[in-house]
């Protein structure tokens, strides 16, 4: 079996009409496929002779894997996002997707030859996704948990009508930041399912999440200082969640 398939951002878009397939699945962007009729044609013959050339399509069909790696990407039980920058000043961008099925999982990763969609184990996915960061050290302190009510009537209140300082979370929204992005997790009925999102971003002092979680005292906003294995940990709570409901 092919472990891995690369593919041109206009052989996506052409694939995807081919299959019927909605390959604009967040947080991937493709090009139209061309604009007047002719364009399109053109387009499409580029496509699929670009695709025979490499072994990925025979008879103007793709080949099963190809076809296979597209239909998860855009139905399966359980979907990560992943999308930021992961160098702020040099505008490195971040935009991959991770899927699974009870018995397999793809990823897709946008670089700068289109669209890279590697296979892989299931049980995999949440330490798949943290991988496409950067290693970074979690940062200093402890856990910070805030109500998102209290948060709420802050944002509400301004200037003269706030009588205490900028709360911890509000602290390290300030902070200069390098690194920056977040990871959206959503079952099979799409938005329906989905959770609100994990922030993740890296300062001078290490790297923080945030996150909405229930807690005893209702909806709260936590921010933590997070590593690896933290961030690997957060997401797979994200997914088991997604799971049960």
């Amino acid at each position: 079996m092919v472990e891995t398939i690369n593919l041109s951002l206009s052989a996506v878009g052409v694939l995807g009409a081919q299959l019927n397939l909605d390959v604009r699945q967040y947080p991937f962007e493709f090009p139209p496929t061309g604009g007047t009729p002719e364009e399109r044609d053109e387009l499409t013959r580029r496509v699929w002779a670009e695709l025979e050339s490499a072994g990925l399509a025979s008879g103007g069909e793709p080949e099963p894997e190809v076809a296979d790696a597209l239909y998860l990407m855009c139905s399966s039980e359980v979907s990560v996002a992943a999308a930021g920058l992961l160098d702020i000043r040099g505008g490195l961008r971040l935009a991959a997707r991770a899927v699974s099925t009870g018995e397999v999982g793809v990823v897709g990763v946008i670089t700068a030859h289109g669209l890279r969609l590697d296979f892989m184990d299931p049980e995999t996915l949440p330490e798949v996704c943290v991988r496409l960061l950067p290693r970074a050290p979690a940062g200093r302190g402890g856990p910070v948990r805030v109500p998102v009510e209290a948060l709420r009537m802050r944002a509400r209140n301004t200037g003269e009508d706030r009588d205490t300082g900028p709360t911890e979370p509000e602290l390290l929204a300030r902070a200069p930041k390098y690194r920056i992005g977040h990871f959206v997790v959503s079952g099979n009925e799409g938005e329906a399912s989905r959770l609100p999102g994990i922030v993740w971003f890296d300062t001078e002092h290490g790297r923080y999440s945030m996150r909405r979680v229930d807690a005893s005292e209702g909806e709260v906003l936590d921010c933590s200082p997070v590593d690896h294995r933290g961030l690997v940990a957060q997401l797979t709570d994200s997914l088991d969640r997604v799971r049960r409901n």
